[in-house]
């Protein structure tokens, strides 16, 4: 074997020095010489003259010269100059449908010693498929794939195939998506060892070429993919998938309704079609106790790859009680096949387009909520931030002040200012309108500030000295027991009476980037908490402090984490703090 490596490193040092920008076709010798020899080795290998080795380190080398040979191939292909590609008609086809494949090679060299053996379409991801050619007459006067290099007018042939999908065959969607969350954490136990922790799968669809140059047979594989022409980016290469017959949409993914507030709510569910039928059924709704939706449900008909929305009401009962479910969606097709599930994908231009399944579920969270009275509330949205429409969503009447407000709005017509988290560092315009901000509070305003980073305290921000440690104040368990330091101050009363309940359900952590040291004649900590590994509490997760005839408030609570997941004693000691505009 050893011989047959050093042979091998020979042969390269040979191609290496035969190469040529405006001849590349100068190395094909010595590459196809080094393709036979890994083969060769490969072959000793399998035949067990490996000898001296632990099986383990066989195993391993028998790998490498798999990965070498697959190289080795690749490059005597490309210094032939053979190009191979295959496309699709569509990007994305339902169960039962079928994709139409175009197979290219092109002989740009036009050595003579460059053939084609055979061609398949196969899937790697283990998709079942029947593969057959187009019919005579659907081929538009396309002939076999045919790589003949002494013939240029004919260099370049195309061959047209049909892989259609089994009717049973699952959405394409991530390995690690195909079983429910441990917890918070992927379980990829069913899938392939070869496949467990790459970043996406292997593709639903490839085409394999069997060819031979310069006497040497290799198999050259390609993913399928659709392409199109952007007249901005040119040439454009999706992978394909499979999608549902009917892709299913619901939203908003959560709902929080106060006891004390029974306007209905609608759930907007979009019916995307990918079938090759008319659909027609009904919507189902299937809500928890408690929930219920005062009309028949509703019908649909979608044509053949139609779109359509429908409106789906939603209320409590008189008699609901606190309590946290699911609601989900489901349309029945007349023929008895139910659909619930979309399948969007997360798609951006430095990142491969990926199928990301969302059932059409929506949190639902039924909880004893009151609100101060308020009549506006202003809002400075932070990073990634979905704070007040949660807010709005329960009642609050918020605003979400543009830039030029925060310089130039009448701050006093506000019973509150909000600012959302590590928004001094996301919004510029703020670290000019905060002594506004701050002579707002002074003129009798509640000025309630989120958790802020280390730009937050370089600037001076807060209305007295407070300070963050490096590295910063951070509980992350989310079951820490919490102590109140003043137990009988307004933010645990008034309007909701905070108890142990309260802090049952929070998500990810309590909170982060605490204060760590403060004025403590102005501030006053209301909170204590702790990891399992720390010794000692930590006590700046929460601090109020009277400024002029108003209230200032620092917290580094996760509320941006716990209101979009529908907590409610997020929600109760939320409203709490705003009630301290009253």
């Amino acid at each position: 074997m050893e011989e047959g490596l050093d042979r091998v490193q020979a042969l390269a040092e040979e191609a290496r020095g035969n190469l040529s920008p405006t001849r590349l076709d100068g190395a094909v010798d010595a590459l196809a010489e080094i393709v036979a020899t890994l083969h060769g080795v490969r072959g000793a290998v399998a035949d067990g003259r490996f000898a001296g080795r632990e099986s383990a380190a066989a195993l391993h080398v028998a790998a490498l010269l798999e990965e070498k040979i697959a190289v080795a191939e690749t490059g005597l292909a490309a210094a032939a100059g053979l190009a191979v590609d295959a496309v699709a008609d569509r990007e994305a086809v339902a169960p039962g449908a079928a994709w139409t494949v175009e197979t290219s090679g092109w002989n740009a060299s036009g050595r003579a010693d460059v053939e084609l053996l055979s061609t398949e379409l196969v899937s790697p991801a283990g998709l079942a498929l029947a593969v057959d050619e187009l019919p005579a007459e659907e081929r538009q006067g396309f002939e076999a794939f045919f790589l003949p290099g002494d013939d240029p007018e004919r260099g370049f042939q195309v061959r047209r195939l049909r892989a259609t999908v089994a009717a049973d065959a699952e959405p394409t969607e991530p390995y690690f998506l195909r079983r429910p969350l441990d917890g918070d954490l992927y379980d990829w136990s069913g899938a392939a060892p070869e496949v467990r922790g790459e970043p996406f799968g292997p593709p639903p669809l490839a085409a394999r070429f069997h060819v031979r140059v310069a006497g040497q047979e290799l198999t050259l594989q390609r993913e399928v993919v659709y392409r199109f022409r952007d007249q901005a980016q040119g040439e454009v290469r999706r992978p394909l998938r499979v999608v549902p017959a009917l892709e299913v949409a619901v939203a908003p993914d959560l709902l929080v309704q106060p006891l004390s507030h029974h306007e209905p709510h609608r759930l907007r569910v979009t019916l995307t079609s990918h079938a090759d039928r008319d659909l027609a059924g009904t919507l189902e709704l299937h809500a928890p106790a408690g929930w219920t939706s005062p009309s028949a449900a509703p019908a649909f008909s979608l044509p053949a790859g139609g779109r359509t929305e429908v409106d789906l009401p939603l209320s409590i009962t008189p008699s609901a009680g606190p309590g946290r479910g699911e609601i989900g969606v489901a349309a029945k097709l007349a023929d008895g096949e139910a659909y619930s599930l979309a399948v969007p994908l997360v798609d951006y231009e430095h990142v491969r387009p990926t199928p990301y399944p969302v059932a059409a579920t929506v949190a639902a969270t039924v909880t004893d909520l009151e609100l101060p009275v308020l009549s506006r509330v202003a809002y400075v949205r932070g990073a990634a931030d979905r704070v007040p429409e949660m807010l709005a969503e329960v009642g609050v009447p918020v605003e979400v002040l543009a830039p030029a407000a925060l310089l130039e709005a009448d701050l006093s017509v506000y019973d509150a200012v909000v600012v959302g988290p590590r928004a001094y560092e996301t919004e510029p315009v703020l670290a000019a309108a905060n002594p506004r901000l701050l002579d707002y509070a002074r003129g009798g305003g509640l000025l309630l500030v989120q958790y802020q980073q280390y730009q937050f305290v370089d600037g001076g921000f807060a209305p007295f000295e407070l300070a963050i440690d490096r590295p910063h104040g951070r509980v992350t368990d989310e079951t820490a027991a919490v102590r109140l330091l003043v137990p009988d101050h307004p933010a645990f009363h008034v309007p909701n009476q905070i108890g142990p309940a309260d802090w049952d359900g929070w998500v990810q952590e309590r909170g982060l980037y605490f204060a760590g040291t403060w004025d403590e004649a102005a501030y006053t900590p209301l909170l204590a908490m702790r990891d399992p590994d720390q010794s000692e509490d930590l006590t700046g997760s929460l601090l109020v402090a009277p400024l002029g005839e108003g209230t200032y408030v620092y917290t580094g609570l996760a509320f941006f984490r716990q209101l979009p997941a529908g907590v409610p004693g997020a929600y109760r000691l939320f409203a709490n703090l705003l009630a301290l505009a009253e």
